[in-house]
């Protein structure tokens, strides 16, 4: 697989260059003035001058994000193998192993479960997971991170369109990592490709993608009651942890599949905004001057010297009348080919060099009078604050509507298997001496929706989904009082709708659906309000209400280890929860969510699946802040986690926190290199964490062993040289003097004092 993403990559690589780029014609020799350029040199041909804002990533709601190559703490969190935030995470002592979780989210829940198996989710990408892109020049970003004794992670990936119309995006994700203990290793492959498409008039929109995985992890159980002593001991003779002995030596499991996604959806009907289009069209012809914005700071009121003021008072800045403009200004734009001996140029002038249509004519001369006279001031704004001036253009409301005809497509298979070469007395009896377990799930989900979209109301979308699966085994096993079938197949049919729009800046979202028919019951409604301030403050309410089918493993599963073999029928969980989030500027932040579960299933201190009878009441707030004193930044996190009631089947720490003391600040003549370097702190209280049982990739109960209430110290530095940034980290460098009593999981030690480095790179062509 691995050679075959890299044919694949470099393929594509090369599809890249000769799709965005012009080579020069034959005969081209030196250009004058360019000593580097050479006959036959690739040269870039573009249309105008690309922006950091034109590299853009889209989510499956349709969120927006930019490519961001700027190095911040936030990007230290997420330099990781599952690059994201692990604040509520606690690793394992090898790179690719699981995580155990130090705080719980029930938020936005699926009607139909899963497979099970959630320790093997980590490095899972979900459908949400995968995004799109729209870049105008072919783009790439590799992450490299080195692994714990033998091994380290790449994750990759390319993207370029091929027209305005069509981008296409490959990514590979590949770790292997050998682990400082006995039977660790860790290698996991992540391929996805996906490709985003619409028409020139946008009336037809398709993107899909394809991912493969294959999460593979050799399993020890952790270290043996005897190996437990010489590790907290700090026994000279094994601080090679290679020679600690383990529960297994022999065991290990592995979760893979493949997935294929299509979302398609055509207008049936539109009125388009005239205004917005006629601003569109300006737009369009203010970007092909764009680089002339980035060299105005602002235009100075008296025209007759045409001089360049450098700046704007506050005032100015925030609020420009057109009455306040003098009249020779107002009728103005930016030239081509600026020179400060002569900044602007008549709107006629502009027109005669990209001439218009009669009526483009027409509605130029109709809002002349106040179209020109904002887009001028707004010019003005845009440019002071160095932004693109097309954001700004007035669009009229009243005139939006339309409706689209969507169908979104997913088909995905996955296995789940736990090999050991003989039985283990800890698994208890077997009914053969080599374990071999296979779980296998397909799952189809096809739904059609309505949307139509208005001004004021927003978008509204009626949906309907027909879900199939079949979650199943090899065979059918006959035990003394039971029979265990070999699968849970069926269909399920769901009819929802969802809501969004805004009112200024209050933003409004709502969805609901529910399970009318098949084999699954179900149902949820989920809604929240959001108020933003500009970049000030931001308020979140949101609140969800969702009945569910547990996860398949629960309700039936089939194992060689003659324990693990039970099909339950149990009810729906019921989840509900409150909460809210507020944010000030880049200095605070709270989020705060209140959660009542009922029928909460877990899996108890025999391994065994279990419902709980008593109400889950679950808290947590979590606040956030930065404190900056000249170069020097203290980043802080705390999590207060209370649980009313459920505690005989539901733990998590009290507290936990997270402390980051850096120095930041652009070093050598030039600034050529921004480091950040500093110590973080992170700390939670104790509590009987969950114990890890890799037969299952589960966390199970257990009442033996408390974990927490020990520093973890790392130490970084982190610098960026133009779109790279360098990763440096020594962690747990406390080890030597907390002594050694920090675990993940019960037998299952955090990892040592040890050092790693790695890189996240760009290329822009």
């Amino acid at each position: 697989m691995k050679k075959l993403f890299a044919v694949l990559f470099f393929g594509f690589y090369l599809m890249a260059i000769d799709a965005q780029i012009m080579r020069q014609q034959e005969g081209g020799g030196i250009f004058k003035g360019d000593s580097t350029t050479f006959k036959n040199e690739v040269q870039i041909k573009l249309s105008g001058e690309t922006k950091y804002t034109d590299y853009k990533i889209i989510s499956l709601k349709n969120d927006t994000t930019l490519i961001d190559t700027t190095l911040t703490i936030a990007k230290d969190y997420k330099f990781n193998y599952i690059r994201k935030d692990n604040f509520e995470l606690l690793p394992f002592a090898n790179q690719g192993q699981t995580y155990n979780k130090l705080g719980y989210n029930f938020n936005d829940n699926s009607l139909f479960p899963t497979i099970g198996a959630t320790a093997k989710h980590y490095n899972y990408y979900n459908i949400e997971d995968v995004y799109y892109y729209d870049v105008p020049t072919p783009t790439s970003e590799f992450m490299y991170r080195t692994g714990m004794e033998q091994g380290q992670v790449l994750d990759g990936f390319l993207t370029l369109n091929t027209s305005r119309q069509l981008n296409i995006f490959i990514a590979y994700k590949g770790l292997r990592s050998l682990g400082k203990y006995r039977n660790t290793l860790a290698s996991h492959g992540n391929f996805r490709a996906s490709f985003n498409y619409s028409s020139k008039n946008n009336n037809y929109l398709l993107r899909g993608h394809y991912m493969s995985f294959d999460l593979l992890n050799n399993e020890n159980g952790g270290l043996t009651p005897e190996s437990v002593g010489y590790f907290e001991n700090n026994d000279p003779n094994y601080t090679d942890r290679g020679r600690l002995d383990v529960n297994f030596t022999n065991a290990n499991n592995m979760f893979e599949g493949k997935r294929y996604f299509l979302d398609q959806n055509i207008s049936l009907f539109s009125k388009e905004n005239k205004t917005e289009k006629h601003n569109a069209e300006l737009s369009d012809k203010l970007k092909a001057y764009n680089s002339t914005l980035k060299k105005i700071e602002t235009l100075k009121k008296d025209t007759v010297s045409n001089s360049m003021k450098p700046k704007i008072d506050a005032s100015q800045k925030k609020s420009i009348s057109p009455k306040e403009i003098p009249k020779k200004e107002k009728d103005t734009l930016i030239k081509p080919n600026l020179t400060k001996e002569n900044p602007v140029i008549k709107i006629d002038a502009l027109v005669k060099e990209t001439p218009l249509t009669k009526k483009d004519t027409l509605k130029l001369d109709s809002i002349r009078a106040v179209k020109i006279k904002q887009i001028d001031s707004l010019l003005i704004v845009a440019a002071t604050l160095k932004v693109d001036s097309s954001q700004f253009i007035v669009i009229d409301k009243n005139a939006n509507y339309g409706m689209k005809l969507g169908h979104t497509f997913m088909y995905e298979t996955q296995h789940y298997r736990f090999r050991q070469a003989a039985v283990n007395p800890i698994f208890g009896e077997a009914y053969e001496k080599n374990i071999v377990d296979h779980t296998s799930y397909q799952k189809m989900n096809n739904e059609a929706y309505l949307q139509f979209e208005a001004p004021y109301v927003g978008i509204l979308r009626a949906k309907a989904t027909y879900f199939n699966y079949n979650y199943h085994y090899n065979s059918i096993l006959y035990l003394n009082d039971q029979t265990i079938p070999e699968k849970l197949k069926g269909n399920a049919i769901a009819v929802g709708a969802d809501w969004k729009t805004n009112f200024g800046k209050l933003y409004l979202n709502a969805d609901a659906s529910s399970i009318i028919a098949g084999d699954l019951t179900g149902n949820s409604i989920k809604g929240s309000v959001l108020f933003k301030k500009d970049s000030v403050y931001s308020f979140k309410g949101f609140a969800e209400i969702t009945s569910k089918t547990t996860d398949f493993n629960k309700l039936l599963y089939q194992s060689d280890y003659k324990k693990y073999n039970w099909q339950n029928n149990f009810k729906n969980e019921q989840i509900k929860n409150i909460g809210a989030e507020f944010s000030y500027k880049n200095w605070a932040s709270i989020n705060a969510s209140y959660n009542l579960i009922d029928n909460y299933t877990y899996f108890d201190e025999n391994s065994l699946a279990a419902q709980a009878t008593e109400s889950l009441n679950y808290l947590k707030v979590t606040l956030s802040n930065s404190i900056t004193f000249r170069k020097f930044t203290l980043d802080n996190t705390v999590m207060y986690q209370n649980v009313s009631s459920g505690e005989s089947f539901f733990r998590v720490p009290e507290i936990v926190t997270r402390n980051t003391l850096y120095y930041s600040n652009y070093l050598f003549k030039g600034k050529p290199l921004y480091l950040q370097t500093g110590v973080t702190v992170k700390y939670f209280t104790e509590f009987n964490a969950n114990a890890y049982n890799p037969l299952l990739s589960e966390f199970v109960l257990q009442n033996t062993q408390k974990i927490g209430n020990f520093p973890l110290l790392d130490f970084f530095a982190n610098a960026q040289i133009q779109r790279t940034r360098l990763y440096l980290k020594v962690e747990n460098f406390g080890a030597s003097f907390i002594g050694r009593t920090y675990y993940s999981a019960p037998t299952y030690p955090y990892r040592d004092l040890t050092v790693r480095f790695g890189l996240v790179w760009n290329w822009f062509i």
